[in-house]
């Protein structure tokens, strides 16, 4: 049986930046396949809600998934949830706007019914929903880890 998803406070971002954690997200090649599994599949469903609101697709960043990768490493470190300051990723990727979505799931899940979740969940809740579906964003980067059985999942978009 699922347990709830437990969604934090969202965080708009927009310009400067600081400095950065960049790790490896997960421990073992079970874990880091299945994390894999799940961004793609956040990807696909952000997208989806993108287009299905009238909103343009975004694409995976190889700099904000290092940004989305290196933050979630440092929630399943600490077991905290909280945001980084925005200006990390906009002077990192060299970019004028940024927004993150965090979450947290405590339960098993297959890898796509973890992204959904995550996802509608996201999409309930007013900050985060205007994070994925802002007119603004154009890159993404997904970060996912486990630490225990929690699953820590970063959203970052950034144009």
């Amino acid at each position: 049986m699922f347990t709830r998803l437990l969604v934090v406070a969202v965080m708009t971002l927009s310009t400067l930046g600081t400095t950065t954690l960049v790790a490896t997200p997960v421990a073992n090649a079970s874990n880091a396949s299945f994390a894999n599994q799940v961004e793609r599949s956040i990807a696909k469903y952000t997208n989806a809600q993108r287009r299905s609101h009238g909103k343009r697709a975004v694409v995976r960043s190889s700099c904000v998934d290092r940004y989305a990768e290196g933050w979630v490493a440092h929630l399943r470190k600490t077991g905290r949830m909280a945001h980084r300051n925005w200006r990390t990723i906009v002077r990192g990727c060299h970019k004028s706007y940024a927004s993150e979505n965090i979450a947290r799931y405590s339960a098993g899940a297959s890898a796509d019914r973890l992204a959904r979740t995550i996802v509608r969940m996201w999409m309930n809740s007013a900050g985060h929903r205007r994070n994925l579906l802002s007119p603004r964003a154009r890159t993404m980067g997904v970060g996912v880890a486990k630490s225990g059985g929690r699953w820590f999942v970063v959203q970052n978009f950034a144009s």
